[in-house]
């Protein structure tokens, strides 16, 4: 089928949020009296200047809006849209925060446009209905066809404005393209990354081993710690890019630009990057199944139920394509767990399990060749 998505533009949603709408949800959702009244003194009546060096300007009171960098901030706001899920019929919704994104499947073109449009104008009219400011003009989407049978950009009408598909959207700090291999993405975070060894290895005569890793650790190993379970499908090409960015990053660290990676890695008891996002992998179906992860998690996982197989496995489920089969967590999450030593998949707190799984090495091959070897 075809998957299409549109992400949704926002202007300043954190400051239009209208404090007696939201008392009202509130009220909707079963708070107390007392505890709408503290809210909104919480919320009314607050005020606040803006001060140039010495210069102050006048106090101006806030009407709209919720406090942000507070702890409450977010969960107000979250309270506020989250009945914009009942708008939403035909599609599904991803939210995070003021980050909307629509997105539906259709067998053809046309009633897969109809769908986005239907649902997008929906969305736009909660925004509006609920004093936000919107911006249909600067809407995002994508199109995605397992066949890579659309060439030509798609267009989805929007309040009468056009939003043209593109081969890549932008979302949350991820380059998200048609074909889901992540070349771009992963591209600009070696890129950056490069740019940041470049910048270290110039400091590399004042550092010692101990700031060196707490360097790489801070500036090259977090760019590819975010969404790691995301863009980890990709192709071997940009797998290698990344391996040779940490190879780079421990020629800084050991000062050693002699020897191979291999020995790199032993000498600086590291693993390589393939192996840490394995790992992740792991742990992330470990709280799925205990529980401890987001409920639509649980879907992608089934234990086995025929005693016959091992126990603890999973169930790999049935793919009809390499690209969008074997290259999602659905399918590398149960093939990855049912590689793990048995004594950690049996591990009953995820403080044991963590313990465990730094240790792993990585799945061993089954093939008859490394069976002779070994």
């Amino acid at each position: 089928m075809l998957v299409g998505a549109v992400l949704i533009d926002l202007s300043k949603a954190f400051d239009c949020i209208p404090h007696d709408i939201l008392i009202a949800k509130m009220h909707a959702y079963g708070f107390s009296k007392n505890t709408l009244t503290f809210f909104y003194s919480y919320l009314k009546r607050r005020k606040q200047y803006v001060k140039i060096n010495e210069t102050c300007s006048d106090f101006k009171t806030i009407l709209t809006g919720v406090p942000q960098g507070s702890i409450l901030g977010p969960v107000l706001f979250n309270l506020f849209i989250n009945d914009l899920f009942y708008s939403i019929k035909e599609a599904d919704l991803y939210n995070f925060a003021d980050d909307n994104t629509i997105s539906c499947a259709a067998k053809c073109m046309p009633d897969l446009i109809h769908k986005l449009e239907t649902e997008s104008e929906n969305a736009v009219n909660w925004f509006r209905d609920n004093r936000m400011i919107v911006n249909p003009q600067k809407f995002q989407s994508i199109i995605i066809d397992r066949k890579n049978q659309t060439n030509n950009p798609q267009q989805i009408n929007v309040e009468d404005k056009l939003v043209e598909s593109s081969n890549e959207v932008q979302l949350l700090g991820l380059i998200i393209d048609s074909r889901l291999n992540f070349e771009t993405h992963i591209s600009s975070l070696c890129q950056k990354s490069a740019s940041q060894l470049n910048a270290l290895c110039r400091l590399s005569s004042f550092l010692d081993f101990k700031e060196r890793n707490i360097l790489i650790n801070s500036f090259v190993y977090s760019n590819f710690n975010y969404c790691a379970l995301v863009w980890h499908f990709c192709s071997k090409k940009s797998l290698l890019k990344i391996e040779n960015i940490q190879k780079r990053a421990l020629r800084f660290l050991l000062n050693d630009y002699e020897s191979d990676y291999d020995s790199l890695l032993k000498t600086s008891d590291k693993i390589t990057m393939e192996i840490r996002r394995l790992r992740n992998i792991a742990t992330e179906v470990f709280k799925t199944l205990k529980n401890k992860n987001p409920t639509y998690m649980n879907e992608l996982f089934e234990t086995q139920n025929n005693s016959l197989i091992r126990a603890n496995n999973l169930k790999t489920p049935v793919r009809n394509s390499v690209t969008f089969g074997d290259s999602s967590l659905r399918c590398l999450g149960p093939k990855n767990w049912n590689s793990l030593p048995d004594n950690i998949k049996t591990c009953t707190t995820y403080k044991k399990f963590k313990e465990l799984i730094s240790t792993w090495t990585g799945p061993e091959c089954k093939c008859r060749l490394c069976d002779y070897l070994n």
